[in-house]
């Protein structure tokens, strides 16, 4: 068995606190009707063994007979009533799974012309002009010239920094261009990595992203960081991360293990599951 992942999760059909599962419902049915078939059978043949003599007896007899005919015939109709609600509740979660697909991925395509820029240091005093040309010059270390005119909207998403372990962390930037190839064009030159120093660069820039893909991303990499802090668990696979991207509203994410392992089309966290399933048996992760 591998790492168990029991962390949130980001669309994962979980019903409501207090509702009771559709199938649960079905099989709470089922076996009610099994105890009433099950209840008249057993006072039939009491019954029965006690030769029922009168004409009351027997009476009772048949008329348990009669009701026992009665509940076989509705459990028969229930199972019936059974497989085509399964259907029913299935083609209900696809669709419902298809619209809520199509609004995820239509929410992020109106970010195709957007990105956040991660780690640009913010000084005490800083004007929009300023920030305007700063955001420009890292732009351009992806080898294609940006100008501020290229830039539609620039703004950085905090009034402060912020402090976290003795570090300061510089609020980050929500930058629009007024073309979206140039601002993919700036994507696929980009190096967060800087090879030459061996290192993560200081300031890094990412699509901008949703709150469903970032809750998404998080999602993913909290389930690796839990297996990574839980590795004890961990007897058949080793499911090191070596990083997560978004690619484009069609793709979605793309994740690549330390292995080599490599998934893309990741949209929502069933995706992730299914993938992850389907590579590798032996590691559990929820729903």
């Amino acid at each position: 068995m591998a790492g168990v992942y029991n962390g949130t999760r980001s669309n994962t059909r979980q019903p409501p606190s207090g509702h009771v599962p559709f199938n649960s419902q079905l099989s709470n049915v089922d076996n009610r009707i099994s105890s009433a078939t099950a209840t008249f059978n057993s006072l039939k043949n009491m019954l029965d063994s006690l030769n029922p003599q009168s004409e009351f007896e027997r009476g009772v007899v048949t008329y348990l007979d009669f009701l026992a005919n009665q509940v076989r015939e509705i459990k028969s109709e229930q199972v019936s009533l059974r497989e085509e609600m399964l259907v029913r509740n299935r083609n209900m979660v696809e669709s419902v799974d298809d619209l809520t697909l199509s609004v995820v991925k239509t929410e992020q395509y109106s970010r195709r012309d957007t990105v956040t820029v991660v780690g640009l240091p913010m000084p005490e005093t800083e004007n929009e002009s300023d920030l305007c040309k700063k955001v420009a010059e890292t732009m351009s270390v992806s080898g294609h010239q940006v100008v501020p005119a290229d830039l539609s909207a620039v703004h950085r998403n905090s009034k402060s920094n912020k402090v976290i372990k003795g570090k300061t962390v510089p609020p980050s930037v929500t930058v629009r261009f007024s073309r979206i190839n140039q601002k993919d064009n700036v994507l696929r030159g980009y190096r967060n990595y800087d090879v030459s120093q061996g290192k993560r660069r200081d300031t890094r820039v990412y699509q901008s992203l949703t709150s469903h893909y970032s809750a998404l991303r998080s999602c993913m990499y909290e389930f690796f960081n839990n297996n990574n802090s839980n590795s004890h668990e961990i007897k058949n696979v080793n499911l090191k991360v070596k990083w997560i991207t978004y690619q484009s509203p069609t793709a979605g994410f793309a994740v690549k293990l330390d292995d080599g392992t490599y998934f893309s089309g990741i949209h929502m966290w069933y995706d992730f599951v299914k993938l992850i399933r389907n590579k590798f048996p032996d590691c559990i992760v929820g729903n």
